[in-house]
């Protein structure tokens, strides 16, 4: 959370091990450091239409890919100010887990000056390092791209024991 006095007004749940064979950090994660300090900025994830789900079928049809071609971070420019990005400048986001991608700033005002929008949808890249190469011959995609998931926050859901691949927190740093 951003809000890190409502971390502690409201805490989560306590760790857990062996949880299918996993130990879960719920509580010591989150009460480890105020997280917002190093990386301030909320990030959430979205679907983009004419890539469907997690868009593998899509971004094998040329047609589909070309509406999309690029993977991008939706941000406002308000928030781009302040980091020196313009609409189309690359940067990279850094996550609490020491992991990053590699996006174009896309300006929008859909997303508040406190948070960046990712579509979920992309594939083939990994920390700024092109993987195309490792799929199976004439199986590349026409698009590829950074995966949001690779900066989504530790998190698990207890009731549906399901990763949070949703939201979380990042720091912004032009590339």
């Amino acid at each position: 959370s951003p809000r890190f006095d409502l971390v502690k007004k409201y805490p989560t749940y306590e760790d857990q091990t062996n949880n299918f064979r996993v130990d879960v950090k719920f509580k010591s994660e989150q009460m480890e450091q105020d997280w917002s300090k190093e990386f301030p900025t909320m990030l959430v994830t979205m679907r983009l239409v004419n890539l469907s789900g997690a868009g593998m079928i899509e971004r094998t049809s040329k047609y589909l890919s070309h509406i999309t071609p690029d993977m991008f971070a939706n941000i406002n420019p308000e928030l781009a100010a302040k980091y020196g990005l313009r609409d189309g400048d690359m940067m990279w986001l850094h996550s609490p887990q020491g992991t990053k991608i590699k996006v174009k700033a896309q300006y929008s005002n859909r997303v508040t000056p406190d948070r960046i929008a990712l579509p979920y949808n992309f594939a083939g890249v990994m920390q700024g390092v092109d993987m195309s190469a490792n799929y199976p011959e004439g199986t590349k995609p026409y698009t590829t791209g950074e995966s949001s998931n690779t900066i989504t926050n530790y998190g698990f859901d207890v009731i549906t024991q399901i990763p949070e691949f949703n939201a979380g927190l990042c720091r912004i740093e032009r590339a």
